[in-house]
This record gives structure tokens, sequence and C-alpha cells, in this order.
């Protein structure tokens, strides 16, 4: 479908101002060497103190994640069954406890006081249902049945669990049977097992998970309506083949979702952490998957910006008010978040749950195939970008949201695509551009001062590295028993390979991503392969 002139100028505008923050140093070097050097200091020091702060943020969400994973969240729901004695407990809870711990306490307290003040809007722990939606496409029986197993070991009753295996049409016959197969298995651990087969070709969809999960989602609302149960009652968890939630996490979920009485505003993100498979796969891979996990426990730390990524949850209500996910794009998940921001005129949040979800990280029977599939992955991500435009359409359609509210929106993806394909180069190249490009720099005193002041500027971001290296350490799984010591201390030392995966697995494919919506080569859906690691 051909673009208007407006939304083609969108398409364009993040690649050209990446390319621009690209060339700028290049082109200045020619007239006003002086001029780039003065730039690249300031923007080292930038970096700098943006290194240290995510290295605090890190901490604090490194806290938080301990935090939650203390909670006894079953406990927890018992007593939300009253909340004025739940109330009462967490006074008491707060008055003996740390400074951090009473932070986060008297923010339950607050919320737990507005839904007391809308007694209509409480809800019983045990008229809850959770509805897993697992989509699937040609992964093994192994994968699936180990993430399965993980929602049937959680401690929230599975009887109040309706497990939904969302399957492709395309998968063949091996894909059906993988179905039947697991839900032999499972049929009489949760309350319904269905499956779902997505037909494939439906005219105008994308072959994306969207677009499965849309289908799985409104064959869901068919045997909830069967069922007569209320979509308020029901939260919806959309998981990739590969994840495995924590213990507790739909407990903690239930109770978050509860606590809310405006909880239909709201969608929940739990904290990814690729690590199934950590101990595996190659070192720079290993970075890379780490990187993923601490730009979201980063992020949670700061919900005014968190959007949802890759697993979410939310309820069925809002789900069924925005007609389940979207079918066209390749970026389902944080369109989700959009659409229902401007479906209920902004009145939507993510709430972080510091529980993670565990997947994997990119393996493949060999290294390169592994770097491929990391490359490309990667790419799949920036796409991400996609959501530019639309973003600016619906901010000028919905002139009743606050003004702030919804552009913020729009400057957080640019700024975030834009530093995304440009931040590693500009510091690995930026400050060598005078050099080799105007030989008359070589004799001025900035010449002196651009190398010694950007080398010791960045030196001081490895404090930044440093931090990420110890709480990569602590976030890993047990150590498989033929692996020795030594590969614990090769996890914190391979960090130093940061420059490199933040030049090959960021901007290269931030940049391929741009550039192709740049000219309107749109990406597909590239489904990650899920391979068995080997120890």
């Amino acid at each position: 479908m051909k673009k208007k002139g407006f939304e083609r100028f969108l398409e364009i505008l993040p690649a050209s101002l990446s390319y621009l923050v690209l060339f700028f140093p290049i082109v200045l070097s020619l007239f006003c060497p002086e001029g780039v050097a003065i730039f690249i200091i300031l923007f080292d020091f930038y970096w700098l103190n943006r290194a240290l702060v995510m290295g605090v943020y890190l901490l604090s969400a490194y806290w938080h994640l301990k935090y939650e994973e203390s909670i006894n969240w079953s406990e927890r729901l018992r007593y939300l069954k009253n909340p004025q004695q739940l109330l009462l407990r967490l006074k008491q809870k707060a008055k003996n406890s740390s400074l951090l711990e009473r932070r986060r306490i008297s923010e339950e307290i607050l919320v737990l006081k507005d839904l007391l003040r809308h007694p209509q809007r409480v809800i019983s722990p045990s008229e809850v249902f959770h509805a897993v939606i697992y989509t699937t496409y040609k992964e093994p029986f192994e994968v699936l049945y180990k993430s399965i197993s993980a929602v049937a070991d959680s401690d929230f009753p599975n009887k109040r669990i309706i497990l939904v295996l969302a399957t492709e049409a395309r998968s063949g016959k091996e894909g059906q049977q993988i179905a039947r197969r697991l839900k032999a298995e499972f049929k009489d651990v949760f309350y319904k097992f269905l499956i779902t087969v997505h037909p494939d070709n439906i005219v105008g969809e994308l072959k994306a998970k969207g677009a499965n999960a849309t289908w799985a989602g409104k064959r869901l609302k068919e045997f909830i309506d069967r069922q007569g149960i209320e979509y308020e009652k029901v939260v919806v968890s959309i998981f990739d083949a590969d994840t495995r939630p924590a213990h507790s996490f739909f407990s903690a979920l239930t109770y978050k979702y509860l606590l809310h009485a405006d909880r239909i505003y709201h969608s929940f993100q739990p904290i990814p952490l690729y690590s199934n498979n950590i101990w595996q796969v190659p070192p720079l891979v290993r970075l890379v998957a780490f990187g993923s996990s601490f730009w979201q426990l980063i992020e949670s730390t700061r919900p005014y910006r968190l959007i949802n990524f890759s697993s979410q949850s939310l309820s069925f209500k809002t789900l069924v008010d925005i007609d389940f996910w979207d079918t066209k794009i390749v970026s389902e998940d944080s369109r989700t978040y959009y659409r229902v921001f401007f479906r209920y005129q902004g009145r939507h949040s993510c709430i972080p749950i510091f529980i993670p979800v565990y997947m994997d990280a990119i393996y493949a029977p060999s290294i390169w195939q592994t770097l491929k599939n990391q490359y490309l992955q990667k790419r799949r991500w920036a796409w991400g970008v996609e959501h530019f435009p639309y973003l600016v359409k619906k901010c000028l359609k919905h002139k009743e949201i606050n003004f702030w509210s919804k552009w913020s929106l729009v400057f957080r993806l640019l700024e975030s695509h834009v530093s995304w394909a440009s931040t590693s180069l500009l510091i690995a190249l930026g400050g060598w551009w005078p050099f080799l490009l105007n030989p008359y720099f070589q004799t001025s005193v900035l010449s002196y001062y651009l190398p010694f002041l950007a080398q010791r500027l960045l030196a001081l971001t490895w404090i930044g590295l440093i931090i990420s290296g110890f709480v990569s350490v602590l976030l890993l799984p047990p150590r498989p028993k033929n692996y020795g010591k030594i590969k614990t201390l090769g996890v914190f030392v391979s960090w130093v390979f940061v420059p490199i995966t933040a030049i090959f697995f960021g901007s290269f494919p931030a940049i391929s991503a741009q550039t192709r919506l740049m000219l309107g080569k749109y990406l597909g859906f590239w489904v990650t392969p899920k391979e068995l690691a080997k120890n």
C-alpha cells in the first residue's frame, strides 16, 4: 500500500536524524575541527554522567528485584481478601522496615487506600483467572514443555489458569503433533488447555506474532463467553515459546492487578532475564542478553518511561476494548501499550513487576549462525521505530490528551532510536575525524587535549561496566556441574567487549532498521530460532 506524503516524511525522519548525527562531525571536521573537538568532549562527558546514573539505576533495580522475590505473594493475596486488615498489616510492617522498604510499602499503602475508596472495585483473589497465551511457530517440544511446566509449577492455583497454545497452520503437521502431545501432558493440570490454529494468508495480516496472538485471543473470548466469566476477572499474559515465569510470578501479578482500582487502565511488565541457556552461549551473545535484561531492569525503576516489551500482562477487558493485538506490524508488544494509551485518552501506564520471566539467549549450532541470529533479533527489535509515524499521527488526532503526556512518548521513541543508532559509533570514531580530515588541526592546542580528555572521560565509564559485570554475576542461574569457577570470572571479564557489542549488535542493526523504513523496504517478522543449548 502506497503511503501518503506526510507519513513517508515521518518514516524518513528517524534515519535522517541518525545519519545527520553521524556525519555532522565528519563534515564539520573539514571546516571547524575545533568545534568538533569541543562537541566530542562534551558528548563524552554527557555519556560519562549517563553511564554512572545508569549504574545507580541498575543497582536500584537489582534491589527491587530481590525485594519482590522475598515477598510471600500468596500470603499477600490471602490478606487482600480483607483490604482493611491488609492496610493495618502494611502500616505495622512499615514501622519495622528499612528506609527503602518503607518507601515501597508506603507506595503500596497509597494504592490500597485508593482501592478502599472504591469498594465496588474490590475483587476477591479467588475470583481471578489467568489466561496464558504461548505463541509458537516450529519451536521444539522440549522448549514448550519446559515453559508450560514453569506455569504449572507456579504458586498460583492451576485450576484458575487457562493455557492457550497459539499455533500456526503453516507450521504443518509436525507443529500440530507437538501441540496435541503437549495437551495430552497438561490437559488435567489447568482449568483449560486450548489449542488455537491461526490460518495462513489472511488478507491484510502480516505473518507475525500479533496476528497469531489476536486469533488466539478471539478464540479465548469465545471460551470465556461460554463460561460466563467476567472479562475484568481474567488477566491475560502473552509469552514467547521459551518464556518460563518465576514461581511467584502469577501471585505477584494477581496482587498488583487487584490492588489497583483502575486496573483496566494498566498493563503489567515483568523483568525478562535471558538466562535459560546463558552458560552455554558465546560471550558476545551473553553480553547482548544481559544488556537487554539490564535495560528493562533500569526502565522498570522509571515507570513513567516504561513501555511493554516481549512478555506482558493486562486485563482481558482491556484487550477486548482494543480488539486484541495489532495484526499488521512486527512490534506488537510496544504497539499494544500505545493503542491502550490512545483508546483510554491517555489514561494508561505500565506497572513494573520485579519478578523475572526467564527466556533463552540466542543460540545456534555454529558460532557464526549464533551471531547472525543475534544481529537479526536486534534488528527486529530496532524495527520498533515503525511506531514513530503512528504515534505522531495519533498525537495530532487526540487533542483531548494532555500535550506533554502524548508528545513525550514521541520524543522518547525518537531520541532512543537515534541514540541507539549513533551513540556507540560516535564515541568510537567521532574524536578521530578532526585528525584524519584536517591536518591543520594537529597543530592546535585542542589536538593535544582532545585524546587526553576523551580517554579519561571514557575510562571513567568503566565504573558503570564494573557495576554491570557485578550484577550479571549475581543474576546468573546455578552453574552447571561441568563448568568451573573460572567460567563465572569469564562472565564478569567479558564486559570489556561491550564497545564491540554496542556497535555490531546495537548501532548496525538500528541503522539497518531505520534505513529500511526510510527507503520503504519494510521488514517482516523474523522468528528467532529456538535451539536447545548443549552443555
